[in-house]
């Protein structure tokens, strides 16, 4: 927001450069992203927070520098000529919805000329950036910029029956906004109405058909108070986003209703010829209660870590125009219509601190009384990221948030849906974390990185019964090349078994015995034939593969991603292994090969479950799978290479002979496989 210096200069006195002022309301939240100078004003860019609307304006901006400084504060008044004949003779107003329209406050101006306004006027208001459009005009948007408070200018003429009512607009209704497009209003929406029919959408914009014209003679001005959601709402089905819904959807504040309604009641003559009528209309239904606020030394000097005088206290809460009154411990503080915000004593101490000076509060640690407590698989977590770091992923975050057809694609249901999304391409929360690591991957992909390996710790959310659950777990995705080129070395990509080992490694330190490989009830957006799970008992450790090429083609991707899910709770429950120590064998293993015909379909797993608890066998590992010319149909050419070992004692090629004999037979017995010839 811009702020003028000389306008500020009017409720306030200030000393200080234009620097050192920027600095000081920065100091006390109040960011001043920039001083200008414009046409001989200095000009201070004000980022006001969107919890501060009393602080949109310059008067209520001089109430800041009034507190910091501890400086009296001029408010804008000046007298009101009025005639003798009331305005309540001309117009009447009526409010039906008084939750919606706490406060409606109107003035009558006959006899007015619409012309341009006065330079002094136009001047401030085009250094604010507001077009000057006239005098009437000008004014609501003046007085708006002083004091904060929207208001707007009715012609009285058009009025049908000389009346406003303020309530619901019916279905369907339609309604000509300033800007001339026509509007269907619904019951959602508040209308300020005549006699019959809607003339403006209430805090948000005016009617083309009351609008101010040259011809215009007699004004009814309106200053009221609307609910902020009312008006938030609205502004947000209609997509109109003006000055007076950015301040009413905010908080304004019902007492200045009548202030603004004066303030343009006593700058009307400034700006043009018009007669004021005597006394407001004000339509005051019933006065918002305000809470009285307990505000307790001891609280002062526990949240701040410093007491603060009771002098200085007051002095603090008087200049932000709060009336307090002091108790045994402390004080009794009236909430006020104009900070809305300030409902708790945390927000008054909050006012304290930022007004007293943040940087009179000595910097000190708290005090602990017990030592923090460790959450839980906090050990199994920086273990688990220590796994990552080391096998060269990096952490990455994503939202717990995707769209319905991921929900479904990736997680195979709809998953728990939002009752109020951000978007609808966050319409649930995720049931499974590879969307959200595909689109992390593809973010990568699309930016030239040649090497990609990111993981992420979150949890998933799924349906469970009546409700719902949330375990735990670590989503690996990679693609690109396994490792960089070099002069020694070429690339290669990044494959199935590289994320494979990646797997294992991270789940070997946890109590594993028997963990099988299985290919079976593998989540469909993995590519079949190059997809696997580690399952233990029921329990599924973790799944990994290629992500299907359709869904790839379908995002832009045009290598292959490579994910993993490796599922925490179940890994964590198993506990990790205890350290132990065994004797090392003193001779050296005896490894055979050999070749032999498989037929399709058997799995490895089942040729090491095949062969069973052989004495002194040390490992059975595939050394090569071949498919092709000479392998006879429904077969594939396996060398599967076998290690015996002893401890103390080398095997002669006798036993070792007999150990062979034993695994061929075993093999062709239980699996049909023979050796090739």
């Amino acid at each position: 927001m811009r702020i003028l210096l000389s306008w500020l200069r009017d409720f306030v006195d200030i000393e200080e450069s234009p620097r050192a002022l920027a600095h000081a309301l920065t100091m006390a939240g109040m960011a001043v992203d920039a001083v200008e100078e414009e046409d001989g004003e200095t000009i201070l860019e004000v980022d006001v927070t969107s919890n501060r609307p009393d602080a949109m304006n310059h008067f209520g901006m001089a109430r800041e520098v009034a507190a910091i400084y501890r400086r009296p504060l001029r408010a804008p008044t000046s007298p009101v000529p009025e005639s003798d004949a009331p305005a309540s003779d001309l117009a009447s107003v009526e409010i039906e919805d008084a939750d919606s329209c706490t406060r409606y406050v109107g003035r009558v101006f006959t006899c007015v000329r619409v012309r341009p306004s006065p330079d002094w006027m136009r001047r401030r208001l085009e250094l604010c950036e507001v077009r000057s459009i006239n005098n009437l005009a000008d004014l609501t948007n003046y007085v708006l910029l002083e004091m904060g408070q929207p208001t707007h200018a009715f012609d009285l003429d058009t009025l049908a029956g000389s009346r406003i009512v303020v309530r619901r607009a019916g279905a369907g209704e339609p309604l000509v906004t300033l800007d001339g497009q026509e509007r269907e209003l619904s019951p959602d929406q508040l209308a300020i109405c005549d006699a019959d029919k809607p003339v403006a959408l209430a805090g948000v914009m005016g009617g083309a058909a009351t609008e101010i014209t040259e011809d215009t003679r007699n004004v009814l001005l309106e200053a009221a108070w609307f609910r902020p959601a009312m008006i938030r709402n609205a502004s947000r089905r209609f997509k109109l986003f003006t000055e007076a819904s950015h301040r009413f959807e905010r908080g304004a504040d019902w007492n200045a209703t009548v202030r603004a309604a004066d303030r343009i009641a006593s700058l009307l003559g400034r700006t043009g010829p018009g007669t004021v009528l005597g006394g407001r209309i004000d339509c005051f239904p019933r006065e918002p209660s305000l809470p009285a606020i307990r505000l307790r030394r001891e609280r002062i000097a526990r949240h701040l870590g410093v007491a603060v005088e009771d002098g200085e206290v007051e002095a603090i809460l008087a200049s932000l125009g709060f009336e307090a009154s002091r108790t045994d411990s402390g004080w009794t503080v009236q909430a006020s219509s104009h900070r809305l915000d300030v409902e708790r004593e945390i927000d008054l101490i909050e006012e304290i601190a930022r007004i007293h000076g943040f940087e009179k509060i000595p910097a000190t640690l708290p005090a602990v009384g017990t030592a923090p407590i460790p959450t839980p698989h906090a050990a199994e977590d920086a273990r688990m990221r220590a796994g990552v770091r080391g096998l060269g992923f990096d952490e990455t975050i994503g939202f717990s948030f995707i769209g319905s057809e991921d929900a479904r694609r990736f997680g195979g249901d709809r998953g728990v849906v939002l009752r109020n999304p951000l978007s609808n391409l966050w319409g649930v929360m995720r049931n499974s974390m590879a969307p959200t690591m595909v689109r992390a991957v593809e973010w990568n992909l699309k930016r030239n990185q040649p090497f990609v390996r990111l993981a992420e710790f979150g949890r998933i959310y799924r349906r469970a019964g009546q409700g719902h659950e949330e375990p735990r777990m670590l989503t690996l995705g990679a693609s690109g090349a396994a490792r960089l080129p070099s002069w020694t070395d070429a690339s290669r990509p990044y494959g199935f078994y590289d994320l494979k080992a990646d797997v294992l490694a991270l789940v070997r330190p946890y109590r594993t015995d028997d963990v099988r490989i299985d290919t079976e009830n593998l989540p469909a957006y993995l590519r079949q034939g190059h997809a696997a799970a580690f399952r233990c008992g029921s329990d599924t450790i973790a799944t990994f593969g290629e992500l299907d090429p359709a869904l790839a083609r379908e995002r832009k991707i045009r290598q292959p991603v490579l994910l993993a899910e490796i599922h925490l709770d179940a890994l964590y429950d198993r506990g990790l292994y205890k350290p132990s120590h065994r004797q090392q064998p003193r001779v050296p293993s005896v490894s055979r090969d050999f070749s032999l015909l498989v037929p399709d379909g058997v799995k490895f797993a089942r040729i090491v479950e095949a062969v069973g608890a052989m004495p002194d066998l040390r490992s059975l590992e595939p050394a090569e799978i071949f498919r092709g010319k000479n392998v006879p149909a429904g077969h594939y050419s396996l060398l599967l290479r076998a290690s015996w070992q002893r401890l103390d004692q080398s095997l002669t090629d006798e036993e070792v002979n007999a150990f062979s004999d034993t695994l061929r037979s075993s093999l062709d017995s239980k699996l049909g496989i023979s050796p090739r010839s």
